[in-house]
């Protein structure tokens, strides 16, 4: 089975990374080339960072570059559109902004090396991403950052691919626990929870999404809301504030749950077993995978208001260190560790 056989029909996938050098830009390439060998359909790409360049401009190791077909969209800022070496129709100024300047929209007229850096901002990619169907796109590609994943809102209707590899530690063991850790995450389900006077302007770290109503003992910019089991609700500034119960209880917690506040919670030793934490999405849960079997282990259950579904996990068996794993040992272990198909992309396996 090969990497678009999992993602075909989605409308937007989101490539992510556990870090650096997991083989992210390979599986990026692998659908791009995949998807042109079927030869339907539309493909659109951008990237929440810059992607493409030869060189990593931090670490100064190789990249793959990034190869596109005639008829694919891609979106790139202004300043990296001389990089790309495809002939190209520029379709649209999109409007939307980069530390490299506006995000242009053009359909690639040759084969060819293109440089892609898009926005980072969830409300500006659920745009970006309209403007490409405006075109004609019926897939998006979108290439994440290193360990970002707060992009998971403007595509839940779509896929995601975590990418992994051995670049994340010496330890097979402990990449394979972080990683099956971060695909436990972005499987929560969803809880659906009443409007807790969300305001427009609490677009934090996680990008919080808005809402406009206002229910009773709510407080509008509050950080945190409980959710009793009678149907009243508090509302608080910190986690720490909030008195949970013994009842079906849920705590949202607006923006990102630090690994500071998770441990707190851990402290305060209370059995969990009725009580909910829901946050957006699950990159708003910026805790160590240790704290967070702890709190499982008190009884916590995790939820999110937007679900995102995970169709595959790559493994890179290679660093850029120099070490690497044994590719079928590694294959292996992920693949019993994860609920998802396994690929290793460059083996087809």
């Amino acid at each position: 089975m090969k990497l678009w056989d999992l993602v075909s029909g989605a409308p937007a996938v989101a490539m992510l990374g556990m870090c650096k050098n997991a083989g992210k830009t390979t599986a990026f390439n692998s659908l791009i080339r995949e998807q042109a060998a079927r030869g339907s359909g539309t493909l659109g790409m951008t990237s929440i960072g810059r992607d493409g360049e030869g060189r990593d401009l931090v670490t100064g190791t190789d990249k793959p570059p990034i190869w596109l077909y005639e008829g694919m969209l891609a979106a790139t800022a202004e300043q990296l559109l001389p990089l790309c070496d495809v002939s190209r129709e520029i379709l649209a100024s999109t409007g939307l902004y980069t530390s490299l300047g506006e995000v242009i929209l053009f359909r690639a007229k040759s084969d060819g090396f293109v440089q892609l850096a898009g926005p980072a901002i969830v409300e500006q990619l659920t745009m970006l991403r309209k403007q490409f169907q405006a075109f004609g796109a019926d897939c998006v590609l979108i290439d994440g950052a290193l360990s970002r994943r707060s992009p998971l809102a403007g595509v839940t209707d779509g896929v995601c691919v975590l990418s992994t590899g051995a670049s994340l530690d010496r330890d097979v063991d402990k990449v394979v626990a972080e990683t099956a850790f971060v695909a436990e995450l972005l499987g929560l389900k969803e809880k659906t929870l009443p409007a807790a006077g969300e305001t427009a302007s609490e677009n934090g770290p996680a990008g919080e999404e808005k809402s406009g109503a206002v229910g009773p003992g709510a407080l509008p910019g509050s950080k945190v809301v409980l959710f009793r089991e009678d149907g009243s609700r508090e509302s608080a500034e910190r986690l720490s504030d909030i008195k949970y119960g013994t009842g079906e209880e849920t705590i949202l917690v607006r923006g990102a749950l630090t690994e500071a506040q998770a441990a707190a919670l851990v402290k305060d030793g209370r059995k969990k077993a009725r009580l909910t934490l829901a946050v957006r999405d699950g990159s708003c849960l910026m805790m160590r995978r240790e704290t967070y079997a702890r709190l499982r282990g008190q009884g916590l259950s995790f939820a999110v208001r937007k679900g995102s579904r995970l169709a595959a996990v790559t493994v890179n068996p290679f660093s850029a260190g120099g070490w690497s794993f044994d590719a079928d040992e590694f294959l292996a272990k992920m693949q019993a560790a994860v609920n998802v198909p396994v690929l290793n992309v460059k083996t087809q396996k």
